[in-house]
Order: structure tokens, then sequence, then C-alpha cells
């Protein structure tokens, strides 16, 4: 995945993320809590990915 459609698939999951987070905090519910939970794994890992991505082309090295 280049550099660009890994910041939209972060960036779509944390908003996905935020929108289950403020469901279950208003309206509750175990099934809006893991779809947060699972937005917000898939989010970290692509900002991993991003990290990761950067460090093994950094010019500065």
């Amino acid at each position: 995945m280049n550099k660009v459609k890994l910041a939209l698939f972060a960036l779509d999951h944390f908003s996905a993320m935020a929108i289950d987070q403020a469901g279950a905090e208003w309206i509750g519910g175990d099934h809006r809590r893991l779809r947060a939970r699972a937005h917000r794994q898939l989010y970290h890992a692509a900002m991993d990915g991003l990290l990761r991505h950067r460090a093994s082309t950094d010019p500065r090295d």
C-alpha cells in the first residue's frame, strides 16, 4: 500500500472509531464498543505502517 492510501485508510478508520465511540457513549451497547475497538486497532496498525515506511525510506539515514 502506498503512503497516501495508507493515510486515507487510517483516517477512515479513525473517523469510524470516533462515530462508534460517540454512539456507544450516547446510546450504549457492547456492539458499538467492540466496533470502536476494532477500528482503533486498524487505525493504530495503519499508523505504525506509515511510521515504519517513513523510517525505512528516510533519506537522512
